[in-house]
């Protein structure tokens, strides 16, 4: 990948200065951009993209209206009057609202998730697979319980966030961070470096999104449904 990944190391930082590295005319008017470092989050593991602006040297700016992670570069793709040209050096402003939203619905799914840990019931009963944090926020895990847990694990979910509890990552290697972990996802790379997010008191498990600093930050937690279907849980969420 040639572009460094900025957001991963501070995700509160909301304006960059890159040089641009690569240009793709995707259509009139459309481009798509290779930066040497990055404070947009391309879609992925479920988050939504970050959006915002770019400014050129003449002092026009485009609109980042997505961007995603394809074939191991993160391409920003950039509404312009303008055409870009390899070694401008940009300015790059996040929607900080937006993003910000966003890191409260991933965090919140962490909360989450570290609730039904805490409660015994992952990854022993409910293991993992995946998660949308997007505008209708669930997580799926394979395996059922075998009763109504829907208030346990609210509760669970408001005592982390009323217990203000620190969260922190750091960058690591597969093997490294499968000794702490208290559950690895299906189908993490090997060969590069991963990240350990921590909560404070509780445990590790790996991720790549945007997170907020505490889980007081995450604001209310509501857990609107429980649905099971084919012998998996899915839980359901809106973040207010």
């Amino acid at each position: 990948m040639k572009t460094k990944l900025t957001y991963l190391d501070d995700p509160y930082i909301k304006e960059m200065t890159a040089q641009i590295l690569d240009v793709i005319q995707e259509k009139e008017g459309v481009w798509k951009l290779i930066l040497d470092q990055t404070v947009f989050y391309p879609m992925g593991g479920g988050q939504p993209t970050d959006q915002g602006t770019i400014q050129f040297p003449d002092g026009s700016k485009g609109e980042v209206y997505q961007v995603m992670l394809k074939d191991g570069e993160v391409y920003h793709y950039v509404k312009t009057t303008i055409s870009p040209t390899p070694g401008m050096e940009v300015k790059g402003t996040i929607d900080w609202e937006r993003r910000y939203k966003n890191m409260r619905v991933h965090s919140a799914g962490h909360v989450i998730d570290f609730s039904l840990y805490l409660l015994g019931y992952s990854p022993e009963l409910l293991q993992p697979m995946k998660g949308d944090h997007g505008k209708k926020p669930f997580i799926l895990y394979q395996g059922v319980i075998e009763k109504n847990f829907k208030d346990e694990l609210q509760q669970k979910t408001n005592e982390l966030i009323a217990n203000a509890m620190n969260f922190s990552w750091k960058f690591d290697l597969l093997e490294n961070i499968e000794k702490d972990a208290l559950y690895l996802q299906p189908g993490l790379p090997k060969n590069k470096p991963l990240r350990a997010l921590k909560l404070e008191g509780v445990g590790i498990v790996a991720d790549g999104g945007t997170i907020v600093a505490s889980t007081k930050e995450v604001g209310t937690i509501n857990i609107t449904e429980i649905e099971i279907a084919e012998g998996n849980t899915y839980i359901k969420y809106l973040v207010v």
